[in-house]
């Protein structure tokens, strides 16, 4: 009950900032059920008032998020992926990022580990760029260690990221691991970038990361968004997870707002 309210009860609008779908309800794991159809039901079983629904090159088409996001009537915020390896020359991303804009999309999802490409190369910096110049908000996955060769430490690459792309609006997904307290200084400084928990916050239970976890609360509250990377965990689960570990900081989590500049998408 909220005394400034009058003794009523006040209800807090939850926003998961990062679900998936795909059209046949198969997921990448081989157990989860990513149908549309389970989506809709823990979105509703954990009070979620708006998600993203974040696309995945090769895991489901663009088309099939913008029909289930349409069909939402604005529940589902839709995010287009993209894979700027993909593209043959520098105009080719331009062109990509024009269309996705063009489609309606709310931002565009870089999966640099699932889809096998430097983070900080050509493509994938020009595609960020592109993506602002649309205002469209980049979700950029910061777990970029790849099995084929070594990698940077993922807070030097956002650090890269946020020089070279100076202004992007940038989700860092999974607030890069267990690189997360390195990750919250970089965003600290750039008040562009935001933190997403999803992933993070449900497999590094009972580490260490815990404690950072309640840090980045505490000092970054307007700058971190709860995500439950549906399928790979549930909105239930995460958001429980997540008001455990904000226990005592008097917070409420997850109501924030995921945003493109000038346009809230949230909230």
């Amino acid at each position: 009950m909220c005394p400034i309210c009058c003794g009523r009860k006040v209800v807090v609008r939850r926003f998961d900032s990062l679900v998936h779908v795909t059209r046949d309800g198969r997921w990448m794991n081989r157990r989860s059920d990513a149908s549309h159809a389970r989506l809709m039901l823990e979105l509703d079983r954990a009070a979620i008032a708006r998600a993203c629904l974040v696309g995945l090159p090769g895991v489901v088409d663009n088309q099939y998020v913008l029909e289930c996001a349409v069909a939402s009537n604005g529940r589902l915020v839709p995010i287009a992926g993209l894979d700027p390896s993909r593209c043959p020359h520098d105009d080719a991303v331009l062109e990509e990022v024009a269309a996705i804009a063009g489609d309606g999309f709310a931002g565009i999802k870089l999966h640099p580990r699932l889809n096998g490409y430097d983070p900080v190369g050509a493509p994938c910096l020009q595609a960020i760029r592109a993506a602002s110049k649309h205002r469209l908000i980049v979700f950029l996955d910061t777990l970029f260690r790849q099995r084929p060769h070594a990698t940077g430490h993922a807070a030097d690459i956002v650090d890269r990221v946020a020089h070279e792309c100076a202004g992007a609006a940038i989700v860092l997904l999974h607030a890069g691991g267990a690189a997360l307290l390195e990750l919250a200084e970089i965003v600290r400084l750039h008040p562009t970038l935001v933190l997403d928990l999803s992933f993070t916050l449900m497999h590094y239970e009972g580490s260490a990361l815990d404690a950072d976890i309640r840090w980045v609360m505490r000092r970054l509250d307007e700058r971190i968004v709860i995500g439950s990377d549906m399928p790979e965990y549930t909105p239930a689960d995460a958001f429980a997870r997540a008001e455990h570990l904000a226990e005592g900081l008097g917070r409420e989590v997850g109501q924030h707002r995921v945003w493109k500049p000038g346009a809230p998408v949230s909230g």
